[in-house]
């Protein structure tokens, strides 16, 4: 079943139609169904709308029509407000009629589970079949503010005025499309679409931001995720964006677990790891808000990013309250980015004009920025200098009762200063919604929490990461040997053989039989003893494996011992032998594994290793397979990694060579039998002297049909 692909007209019929027909139209006021009509003749909405409701003659005082085939033209869009079963004939009448677009609202269908699924296969057949653009089920609607276009059924939709901006929102939850809306126009801030995807049958995240980006009249993306249906289209519109300079920013539900269970219970889909969603976002270039504040906040205000390109990647404060100012520096700092006092042009531009600045961290304007003329001066001179990257104004008191002092001179200055000039956000420290509609309207993003500003300064200051390379093929001794496996977990042997095909180092060492006498050893010791066996991946519980082990004798009597100790404390476990290896000697351990998400898909991820993986958890994690930009990004955003990093005099690690075994062990993506892969510990020798994979598993599946 082929999915219809957004073409030019049907995307202005998705936004921006010349007609709508409302399937199921109320004209009781008070019914959720009778919301649509009223609100795009509220918002001015300029099109034809078409009212189908066949027991009325009118609907809120518009001709009502008995059937879309009745109407005196196809409708671009329809919107339909029918239960289960009649959406599923609507949609199919629609495809007769040549609509371009259908948005549905019903509920009942996958997110129900059972028959639902069978009823949204039919919907989705109606649609596909009939060459329509699906939006839902359980949409709330569409929202294009340019032209008014208002079919929603989402309450907050009443407010007066609709205020326009350049940032799409596309939401996963139908309600949340209001809550942005109201809380971005209390602060003066609008956007230029609201989607609410609803399950996502036929369109989704992915399909609708691939459909919206290349469009002129949006700069930015905001999203309300919680899961990834199809996230090889998000991907692709992440990165489409990403190319276009249009930056993305999402917030994601479910990060708890109890949130997970939530989020799967409401929208029927499979629900991945949160933080294999963040990271698989985040290497595809979207920015993961820490609140939803932040993201209502950040979206349009990360449009600013082409204009820190090539500018120094630090902040500068600007404020007229000690203590609001130092509130927004210490914010900054936290999230790790660079600050920077007044640059040395700016403060020789600005005595010229016989206005001194008393030299420190801050640029505190104190008493004396409640003027326009001082403001506006001081403003401009930061901006002008090529030293300043980005100028945060922390505006205090005056941002509340006097804005035409100290925020009228922001905006005006930025209006002249031209796209050349550092870009300017701004946050008034008291309530000033006031100030915050001014500031927004000249085009200075400006925000309600220093939380989110300290995000949205992270964010234009941070380099892209880099982006995961395609999956190549396997080399043929690789594949030999995973060919040589069984499904299940793979012994110790097998998964180091595998390590050896990917060039990963291990130990020299020896294989002994369950019953063999111990070989003589050819490398020197001391030596570590370790039980070969599937059923027992975590050995030093097991009391499989005996360290220190300084000759031959030393490890025959210690073979023995474990012979015993198996029998009695694991009875029934199959051990296929013993190995002995070199026992060997470095600085700190690493983990190294690849995993399956059963969303994302193939992830790999890095950190601490040894016994302290699961008592610290500090992992980065990215898409798999990773470049070694990729691999190094990962390995310096793990804190424990500073003892490796040479802190205070250290001896530092050789994480070069630890990011070549993360790059090597993320190829095994590529073989869609390879479950899970991990090597815990790596061994991270002096830098120079390589690392050497100490233990390692591997488990095999049956590939996903």
């Amino acid at each position: 079943m082929s999915r219809p692909v957004l073409d030019a007209a049907a995307v202005k019929a998705l936004i921006a139609p010349d007609s709508v027909a409302i399937i199921g139209a109320s004209d009781n006021v008070g019914r959720l169904t009778a919301r649509p009509q009223a609100f795009l003749a509220r918002h001015g909405y300029r099109g034809r709308v078409y009212p189908v409701n066949p027991r009325r003659e009118t609907v809120q005082g518009a001709k009502a029509w008995p059937s879309v085939g009745a109407l005196p033209e196809p409708p671009e869009h329809a919107y339909i407000l029918l239960e289960t079963d009649l959406a599923i004939e609507a949609v199919a009448e629609c495809a007769a009629a040549g609509v371009k677009v259908a948005t549905v609202l019903a509920d009942g269908f996958a997110e129900s589970g059972g028959e639902g699924v069978a009823r949204q296969a039919r919907l989705v057949a109606a649609a596909c079949d009939g060459g329509i653009a699906l939006v839902g089920p359980n949409s709330t609607g569409v929202v294009g503010t340019r032209t008014g276009f208002s079919a929603t059924t989402n309450a907050a939709f009443a407010l007066d005025t609709l205020p326009t901006g350049r940032t799409a929102v596309l939401s996963q939850s139908g309600s949340v499309i209001g809550a942005i809306l109201s809380r971005g126009a209390a602060a003066g801030r609008g956007f230029g679409a609201f989607v609410s995807v609803g399950n996502e049958a036929a369109l989704g995240v992915g399909e609708l931001g691939e459909a919206l980006v290349d469009l002129d009249e949006f700069d930015s993306f905001a999203l309300f995720l919680e899961t990834l249906r199809r996230p090889d289209r998000v991907a692709a519109f992440a990165r489409r964006a990403r190319a276009l300079g249009k930056p993305v920013t999402a917030f994601l539900v479910g990060r708890s677990e109890a949130g997970r269970a939530l989020a799967q219970s409401h929208t029927g889909a499979m629900i991945g790891g949160a933080r294999a969603l963040s990271s698989f976002l985040e290497h595809h270039g979207v920015t993961i808000a820490d609140t939803f504040e932040g993201m209502v906040e950040m979206a349009g205000a990360l449009s600013l990013r082409r204009r820190v390109a090539g500018r120094p990647k630090r902040a500068t404060v600007l404020t007229t309250t000690g203590g609001g100012g130092g509130m927004v520096y210490d914010g900054i700092a936290l999230k790790g980015s660079a600050l920077t006092g007044l640059p040395k042009a700016a403060d020789a531009a600005l005595k010229a004009q016989g206005l001194s600045i008393k030299p420190g961290p801050i640029v505190d304007v104190t008493f004396a920025g409640a003027r326009y003329d001082t403001m506006r001066a001081v403003v401009t001179a930061l901006a002008e200098d090529p030293e300043t990257g980005l100028v945060v104004a922390a505006i205090g008191s005056s941002a509340q009762f006097n804005p035409e002092l100290t925020v009228r001179p922001i905006v005006d200055a930025v209006a002249e200063l031209g796209d050349g000039a550092a870009p300017v956000i701004a946050m008034p420290v008291p309530h000033a919604p006031e100030s915050l509609a001014l500031f927004n309207a000249g085009g200075i993003p400006a925000f309600r929490t220093v939380e989110s500003c300290a995000q949205a300064v992270s964010a234009l200051l941070a380099e892209p990461e880099p982006l995961p390379p395609a999956a190549a093929p396997l080399p043929a001794a690789v594949t030999a040997r995973l060919d040589t496996l069984a499904e299940g977990l793979a012994d110790e042997v097998s998964s180091s053989a595998v390590l050896g095909a990917l060039g990963i180092a291990v130990p020299a060492s020896v294989v002994i039989g369950p019953d063999g006498d111990v070989p003589a050893l050819g490398f020197a010791g001391p030596y570590v003893l370790k039980a070969v066996s599937a059923v027992l991946p975590h050995k030093s519980e097991a009391g499989a494996v005996r360290l220190g082990l300084k000759d031959r004798a030393a490890v025959a009597s210690a073979v023995a011992e474990m012979r015993a100790a198996l029998t009695s404390n694991v009875p029934g476990a199959v051990v296929s032998g013993f190995v002995v290896a070199a026992m060997e000697t470095g600085l700190g351990e690493a983990i190294v594994g690849l995993t399956r998400d059963p969303v994302t898909g193939p992830m790999i991820s890095v950190g601490l290793g040894g016994v302290m993986t699961e008592i610290f958890a500090d992992l980065a994690i990215s898409p798999a397979p990773v470049s070694p930009e990729g691999a190094r990004a990962m390995i310096a955003s793990v804190k424990s990694f500073a003892l490796l990093r040479g802190y205070r005099g250290a001896p530092e690690g050789d994480l070069d060579a630890l990011a070549d075994v993360v790059v090597r062990l993320s190829t095994l993506a590529s073989d869609a039998r390879v479950a899970e892969a991990e090597i815990n510990p790596v061994l991270v020798r002096p830098r120079g002297d390589g690392v050497v994979a100490l233990d390692a598993v591997i488990r095999l599946e049956s590939p996903p049909v």
